[in-house]
């Protein structure tokens, strides 16, 4: 054996772990060449394992498989786009991930919306038809032709038959009047002119008294003093109210019957606050009612209360319908739809009142020219001083998007704008001033202009992903909203404070798990742990801020026993959520431990809800088991330090 081979079989046997590795490359290169391919991936397949994929309503799942489902809430998984560092409020997207996501945008344009507003109320009678039958001097009612309420009766038709001594003497008066009348036709000029004055006071006294001129002519005719008169009605309508009794006797002024003209009624309806920007005087009405289905009914506004109902917060609108057939009666539920085209903050298109003048008290008075109304007397005044526009072709339009398009978070509206001219789709997030909401459609008063594109479908999506690249969203904090200074306070009130955040966890970790008993515990603990602060030296507004959240913490503390459902409950802890923030913000924690501001978009059909958590791991109390770890820490409080303060003040 030579030397050279000596040598390796050295070497070989101070290193077998070394031939072992350099069989196996030797192995693995002569297998990659038989088969055409090797271990090193290419580039294309690099770049598609790079690829993550993540949940719109879960944006901090990330999964390399798109096939794969959201861990939290079942959802499909979307591609998570590419990051455009030149903008932070841009997001640009690659192609495929804006189809898997379905974005879909659409186009900023001006036009007048059109609302629906539909109301609710009831027809009631007109009170300027309504007639009062009274006694115009005292007597006894002899007879009733008119005996129960309900009655339907013409104008003239008699009511009631009255005995008086009054009448009596009136009558006797009338005639000495007219017989010195008739005896004074040869005396002088002073003596005629007497009688005949004498004579018209006796027979307008009958009048005022409600006798008909054809009544007082047969007093004049008859010779024999009448006792008994015929009380006659004043007007077509249905008696509603029945208070003459036969053989009562009544004074003056007192009222025997009240008949009400049912040809003209009221629909007295109730409008939401947010719905008085669609309502005006003159507008028509349609309504139906449940016992004449199938039949529509129109009526004109002709009254808009001015003053708000504290108890329903509603507005009264009153609207003058003609019932000439009869079909409708006092007291029936209606439901009524109002049309309305707007131009902008208070003001409704309208093409039929164009150039009309309009009574302020009776609307429905509409003149062609100027003019007085025919039954106040008052001028009219043009259509437009009652928040009309009659000729809408001298206006522009409003800027409308479709309400799919802005992204609400209490004052905040986000809308994604695409940005125009670019190679990959690229979506700005822009904040936007709303004006108000028209059926499907908002009124734009800032932040947009005409002909930009704007998402319309799938702006959730993503918002989600401008979370996930940390970049500002729907749900980035204003300056204006940042966490406000806690004030002073005394070191016994905030160690009293202790036991309220303790029973409020307790509560909230019981819904976390599906525990209603659990749950109601912690409430019942809420409550007694309130009775024990000690707020003595709480002064100023920073009592009156602390009273105001304790009585948020007391909501429903005589009912917690009676909850039977773990949506009332969840429910009610959003109540005690926001007074708890509350406090954490405005007071504070003492102690040790960091307290987290935990959100959920899901929440209440995507509300979303907030809460206060012990620990920064999501333990989701709004859906518990059912997804878990639905949500995101939004904030964190640290244990505030204790400052020797004898007042609260601030």
């Amino acid at each position: 054996m030579s030397d050279f081979k000596i040598d390796i079989l050295k070497m070989l046997g101070k290193s077998s772990g070394a031939l072992v590795a350099m069989i196996m490359i030797f192995l693995a290169f002569v297998v990659g060449i038989k088969f055409g391919f090797w271990f090193a991936p290419d580039a294309k397949q690099i770049v598609e394992k790079s690829v993550e994929y993540t949940c719109s309503m879960h944006p901090n799942i990330r999964m390399p498989n798109k096939d794969d489902r959201c861990p939290i809430c079942g959802m499909e998984l979307i591609e998570v786009g590419s990051i455009g560092d030149d903008n932070p409020r841009e997001l640009v997207m690659t192609a495929t991930a804006m189809k898997l996501a379905d974005i879909q945008t659409t186009v900023v344009e001006r036009m007048f919306p059109t609302q629906t507003v539909r109301l609710f109320g009831t027809i009631n009678y007109d009170e300027t038809r309504i007639a009062t039958v009274a006694a115009y001097f005292p007597g006894r009612l002899e007879r009733l032709f008119v005996d129960y309420t309900g009655v339907v009766v013409n104008k003239g038709d008699h009511l009631a038959s009255i005995y008086s001594p009054d009448l009596i003497t009136a009558h006797v008066e009338l005639k000495e009047a007219l017989l010195s009348v008739q005896q004074g036709r040869g005396s002088g000029d002073l003596l005629r002119s007497i009688a005949q004055q004498q004579l018209d006071a006796a027979r307008e006294k009958l009048r005022l008294w409600g006798l008909t001129d054809q009544q007082v002519k047969g007093l004049e005719q008859t010779e024999k003093p009448i006792e008994r008169l015929t009380i006659y009605s004043p007007i077509s309508g249905v008696v509603i109210n029945k208070k003459a009794v036969e053989g009562k006797y009544v004074k003056t002024g007192e009222e025997l019957y009240k008949v009400a003209d049912l040809s003209k009624l009221w629909v007295e309806l109730e409008a939401y606050e947010s719905q008085l920007t669609w309502i005006r005087y003159a507008q028509d009405v349609t309504f139906t009612t449940q016992s004449l289905p199938g039949q529509e009914f129109t009526g004109t506004i002709a009254f808009i209360d001015p003053i708000v109902n504290a108890a329903t917060r509603t507005v009264r609108v009153r609207v003058n319908v003609d019932n000439s057939k009869g079909q409708l009666k006092p007291g029936m539920f209606v439901r009524a739809v109002v049309q309305s085209e707007i131009a902008g903050f208070g003001l409704v298109v309208t093409d039929e009142l164009a150039g009309k003048w309009i009574c302020p008290m009776h609307p429905e008075v509409i003149s062609d020219s100027e003019g007085e109304c025919d039954i106040c007397e008052m001028p009219l005044v043009p259509i437009e001083d009652i928040g009309y526009v009659p000729n809408k072709e001298d206006l522009i339009p409003p800027l409308v998007i479709p309400a799919s398009v802005p992204l609400i978070t209490g004052k905040r509206a986000v809308v994604y704008v695409k940005v125009p001219d670019r190679e990959q789709p690229t979506f700005e997030g822009r904040e936007v001033v709303l004006g108000p909401r028209a059926g499907d459609l908002y009124i734009v008063v800032e932040g947009l202009a005409e002909g930009e594109e704007v998402v319309s479908y799938g702006a959730f999506k993503v918002d989600s992903a401008m979370q996930i690249l940390a970049k500002p969203s729907m749900m980035s904090v204003p300056k204006e909203d940042i966490q406000q200074e806690q004030v002073a306070a005394p070191e016994i009130f905030l160690q009293g404070l202790k036991p309220v955040y303790d029973a409020y966890f307790l509560a909230q970790e019981a819904l976390a798990t599906d525990d209603l008993e659990k749950f109601q515990a912690g409430a019942r603990q809420i409550h007694q742990s309130l009775d024990s602060v000690e707020v003595k030296g709480l002064k100023g507004e920073s009592l009156g801020k602390y009273r105001r959240i304790e009585k948020s913490l007391r909501t429903d503390s005589e009912h917690i026993n009676h909850i039977t459902e773990l949506e009332k409950a969840r429910s009610l802890f959003e109540t005690y959520s926001k007074a708890i923030l509350d406090l954490e913000e405005i007071f504070g924690h003492v102690g040790d431990s960091t307290y987290y501001q935990t959100y959920c978009p899901m929440a209440f059909d995507d509300k979303g809800a907030t809460w206060l958590a012990q620990k920064s791991e999501i333990n989701n109390p709004y859906f518990g088991s059912m997804m878990l770890r639905c949500g995101e820490v939004k904030n964190e409080f640290a244990a505030r330090e204790i400052e020797n303060t004898k007042a609260g003040e601030n």
